[in-house]
């Protein structure tokens, strides 16, 4: 739900997050700068204090021989692994992960660590005496 069109709406979904994932696509360049540029602005904005998760999506086309070529043509590259670590690093990200929806790699991981750290923060605000929040998958 990145498209401008749903940029007044989804502000309406964040108000009960407990856990935010900011997913890009390892093979676009533009998703990737996307993260600084509009998601992590928005989510700080709207989320403040919410654990966030950055995700490498699509990692399997790393392999795909065919889309590298195009990548190349196009004087453009993949998404590094150390690339989304220094992103993950400079907003914050309570982890970094990657996977391939593709071939199962590693989704529910992502899953599980997203409810750890949604819990871990749930257990922090209770200390502090903050009220507790539903969830809100987007």
């Amino acid at each position: 739900a990145g498209q401008e069109d749903y940029d007044r709406l989804r502000p309406l979904s964040y108000s009960d997050a407990n856990v935010v994932l900011m997913c890009f696509d390892v093979t676009d360049s533009n998703s990737f700068d996307n993260i600084l540029t509009k998601w992590y602005p928005e989510v700080n904005h709207f989320c403040k204090g919410v654990p966030v998760l950055l995700v490498g999506c699509k990692t399997d086309l790393r392999q795909d021989q065919e889309l590298l070529q195009k990548l190349k043509d196009g004087r453009m590259e993949l998404v590094s692994r150390q690339q989304g670590e220094a992103m993950a690093r400079q907003v914050r990200a309570v982890s970094y992960m990657e996977c391939s929806a593709r071939y199962q790699e590693n989704v529910g991981n992502i899953f599980v660590t997203a409810c750890g750290a949604a819990i871990s923060a749930a257990r922090r605000r209770q200390r502090k005496g903050r009220p507790r929040r539903g969830c809100v998958l987007v």
